[in-house]
């Protein structure tokens, strides 16, 4: 009983506490905290955040909604310096451009003993226009040091009424308290989402709420009656959404996560429906087919794929003599990666410009290139569909939203199935995607409106196989021949990386990475042959690449090529592994024993799996006639892990860390 009271108490505080906070009242006490109460390694965090949304409505503008925020910021550490600045993205799409306005800030500091505060100006707000779609504001606080505390309030306005952002109740630093409210006019109905792993208290109630507006008898809305240029109150109830949560811990970026923000807590409201007076029910609940259907719709989009004229003349001489599917499908594929050079815009419709000026032109945006390649299929007879998809760093659509895509491949149907062909990369092959669309699932949609989900996870195994000689020397150094062979998705992002700088500089970090080895005979196959998998090879030379105790040589048998590090080191993890696709990394290694000696010792070879066959580690040493050979397989089955077997997962890296760091020991004869 005494301890239920004492947490009512608490909750209390906390929500009076909560409701207290006053824009540019900040306390001496705040101010001169060290560290955080409950995460003393936090090197900033949330003290408060509040967000109040409404409607209003005028004749000539119709429904906007206005979202008020208050940020309220400690700084602990230079490290947490980065949030000195907002980042506030502001839409322009279709329906319109979101506006700031209100924009007041403080910075508070102890200066001498005392509270002292300092207040943000012009010259710390810059705005600036990102795309066509997306415009930013950035608010960066002044004389911002270690203990500061910030404290931010804006207004965005917006003619989207139908679109709420995401309401965000988890950062990368702590959240002490936020609450939101949300006054919805009675005649918007909407369905709420949630994702994360935090508690979010919730509440709903209702009141009644008068206007004033002008308004006209053209009035859209059918809100008002019918009389003309007259102001008029127009009275509904509004429904009132709360949210408020307490002691949100930071969520950080891990090892191996395709974007942080799919798992942490949040609240979406979705528009399901209106009903105005005097008008009829509007359903706005989307299905994925209905996604698709109106994405189709588009003249930036389905009209685009009618087009043909454009690519017609220089098309038919490449296809002319040519009868198999799949040779048409590679002649056109190649085509257009050799035509067009793709812009980094991503979005699943074309920009103001066009097909047809993108083509003339040799440069465009994703949609430009991937629907140019599907209309091109579909000119040589091929069964060829747009794939819309989320990039990684988009996110995971988790309801029917047109919003929840940002990126278009081309799906074509061969004899074998579904084949998936991205056109914007010149080292992309077909079901060989950039990481940026490895993002679980897409959806090809098709021109009568039908759709269906795509499974976009890579199913062929991506290969880094290494093999190599060595030689042991005297002095303790090594000398070696090497090869390493890249397949699917590894010979992609190799052939990327490689291509993005010169050979100079790749061998430079190449030699770092691998312990300050010393390359020479560089020699690269297979770079531009992308029907075969990648190759680089060359010689090495390693000093103090292994050491001698008291007449005994103590030799690692992976020698630079050892793992040490295990990439999982939180005790929990509540959200999947992501690796992006299924791997496998294969080490081949001879090593000749040096004159006079012999081995004493050589590691217990081992085979550990995970469950369910996810993935495995084999480690086998062997020695004969002066040589020593090892073998080593370490293979994940599968691009996506889930937090259930993280401990496995965990451990599993803990044997092989363990394992490769065991010595050979060899001992003069």
């Amino acid at each position: 009983m005494r301890i239920t009271l004492l947490l009512s108490l608490l909750l209390v505080h906390l929500s009076v506490s909560a409701k207290d906070v006053k824009f540019g009242k900040v306390s001496k006490e705040d101010v001169s905290a060290t560290r955080h109460i409950d995460y003393p390694e936090a090197n900033a965090a949330i003290l408060h955040k509040s967000e109040w949304i409404w409607y209003d409505y005028q004749y000539d503008i119709g429904w906007t909604v206005t979202r008020e925020v208050h940020f309220r910021i400690k700084i602990y550490k230079k490290d947490g310096f980065d949030w000195a600045t907002l980042q506030i993205p502001l839409y322009a799409g279709r329906g319109g451009e979101e506006t700031i306005s209100g924009i007041k800030g403080f910075t508070f500091n102890i200066e001498g003993g005392k509270l002292v505060s300092k207040k943000l100006k012009n010259d710390g707000v810059f705005e600036e226009k990102v795309n066509k779609y997306r415009n930013k504001t950035s608010i960066t606080m002044p004389e911002v040091k270690e203990g500061s505390v910030l404290d931010i309030e804006y207004k965005i306005k917006s003619p989207m009424f139908w679109n709420i952002d995401e309401f965000k109740f988890q950062y990368d630093i702590p959240l002490d308290h936020a609450e939101v409210r949300l006054d919805v006019p009675e005649y918007f109905i909407f369905k709420k989402h949630s994702k994360g792993f935090q508690t979010i208290q919730f509440a709903e109630s209702k009141k009644n709420r008068s206007m004033n507006i002008a308004y006209r008898s053209s009035d859209n809305m059918g809100l008002v009656g019918r009389s003309t240029h007259n102001n008029g109150t127009l009275s509904f109830m509004e429904n009132i959404y709360t949210m408020e949560v307490s002691n949100i811990p930071a969520m950080l970026e891990e090892k191996y996560t395709n974007n942080i923000d799919n798992y942490k807590t949040s609240v979406k409201f979705e528009l399901a429906s209106t009903h105005f007076p005097n008008q009829p029910y509007e359903n706005y609940s989307l299905t994925w087919e209905g996604v698709a259907k109106s994405i189709y719709s588009y003249d930036d989009f389905g009209a685009e794929l009618n087009k043909k004229g454009y690519f017609k003349d220089d098309l038919d001489p490449l296809l002319n003599g040519l009868s198999s599917n799949i040779e048409k499908a590679m002649t056109i594929f190649q085509f257009v990666k050799t035509k067009m050079n793709w812009d980094n815009y991503y979005g699943v419709t074309c920009s103001d410009q066009g097909i047809r000026k993108a083509y003339k032109e040799g440069k465009g945006n994703v949609a430009e290139i991937n629907l140019m390649l599907t209309a091109m299929f579909r000119y040589a007879g091929l069964d060829a569909h747009p794939v819309l998809v989320s990039t990684r760093s988009h996110g995971i659509p988790l309801f029917p939203t047109s919003d929840g895509f940002n990126y278009v491949i081309t799906g074509l149907q061969l004899e074998n199935g579904l084949v998936l062909f991205d056109a914007t990369e010149k080292n992309t092959v077909p079901n060989i995607l950039p990481m940026r669309a490895l993002n679980w699932f897409g959806r090809l949609i098709r021109e009568d409106g039908s759709s269906k989900q795509v499974d976009l996870m890579p199913k062929t195994k991506s290969v880094d196989a290494i093999m190599m000689s060595v030689v042991l020397n005297d002095d303790g150094s090594i000398e070696g021949e090497y090869q390493e062979q890249y397949s699917a998705n590894s010979a992609l992002l190799f052939r990327n990386n490689f291509v993005a700088g010169t050979e100079e500089k790749y061998l430079d970090d190449l030699e770092k990475k691998y312990g300050d080895i010393e390359i020479s005979n560089f020699n690269l196959q297979n770079q531009g042959n992308l029907s075969k998998p990648v190759v680089q090879a060359f010689n090495f030379v390693k000093e103090d690449a292994f050491d001698e105790i008291s007449g005994k040589l103590y030799i690692s048998p992976l020698f630079y090529l050892t793992t040490t590090v295990n990439p999982f080191k939180t005790e929990k993890r509540e959200f999947p592994v992501d690796f992006g696709y299924p791997w496998k990394d294969q080490y081949m290694i001879n090593i000749a024993i040096p004159d006079g000696y012999a081995v004493e010792s050589v590691p217990e070879s081992i085979a550990v799996g995970l469950p369910d066959n996810l993935g495995r580690f084999k480690y086998f040493v062997s020695a004969a006639n002066n040589k020593i050979n090892v073998r080593v397989d370490i293979e994940l089955n599968t691009s996506l892990i889930s937090s259930n077997y993280y401990a496995q997962l965990k451990e599993f890296y803990n044997q092989i860390i363990k394992k490769e760091l065991e010595k050979v020991v060899l001992v003069k004869t």
